[in-house]
């Protein structure tokens, strides 16, 4: 199989420190936390600029010095490194897809691969630019697709690829498969093959 994997919050846990540190941002620039509920359908920190009431220029500065320093410091989830590295012994494909991009990174495919070779994640090919999962999941004929935004997870399995969101989230959506962890990940595809 080939198998699609996002980076930010599903090889890692690094959701509530962002959310931290994006407080802490907007309360710096005197700033109010705004109640949000809809879905982006991008990934383009819009849901950040809407939620903390960023200018565009806040948002990338957010994302290029604060993301970025979370980003290069956090830790893969428990059994993320072991769960892909059994995948690939038995011959599967992993593909990493990343939103980080150009317009809010200076080189998001260095950032991603100093990331990933740092943590010793195996993988096949990485692609960053990802605002659009699905079309590049159907472009590179992914058979599993695993992520953590639900908006992500919904565009890909509306295509017809096998989804798994991991998330704490027990809400059950159609077509998606929801795995709190990277264990349940691997009993679940180890199960398909």
């Amino acid at each position: 199989m080939k198998i699609g994997i996002d980076i930010d919050d599903t090889l890692t846990d690094i959701g509530e420190k962002l959310e931290q540190e994006a407080k802490k941002y907007a309360k710096q620039l005197g700033k109010e936390e705004q109640n949000i509920s809809e879905l982006s359908n991008k990934n383009d920190g819009k849901i950040l600029q809407r939620k903390y009431g960023f200018t565009y220029e806040e948002l990338k500065y957010f994302l290029k010095e604060i993301h970025e320093g979370v980003t290069r410091c956090a830790v893969p989830r428990v059994n993320a490194k072991e769960t892909i590295k059994k995948l690939r012994e038995k011959g599967n494909q992993i593909c990493i897809i990343t939103a980080r991009d150009s317009e809010f990174h200076d080189d998001p495919y260095q950032l991603s691969k100093d990331w990933l070779d740092k943590n010793k994640i195996e993988y096949d090919k990485l692609i960053v630019n990802a605002r659009e999962k699905a079309s590049i999941c159907k472009q590179e004929e992914i058979d599993v697709f695993i992520d953590d935004q639900l908006n992500n997870c919904i565009a890909v399995a509306d295509i017809g690829i096998k989804t798994i969101r991991i998330s704490r989230d027990k809400t059950q959506y159609k077509n998606i498969i929801t795995l709190e962890n990277w264990e349940e990940i691997n009993n679940y595809i180890s199960k398909m093959e």
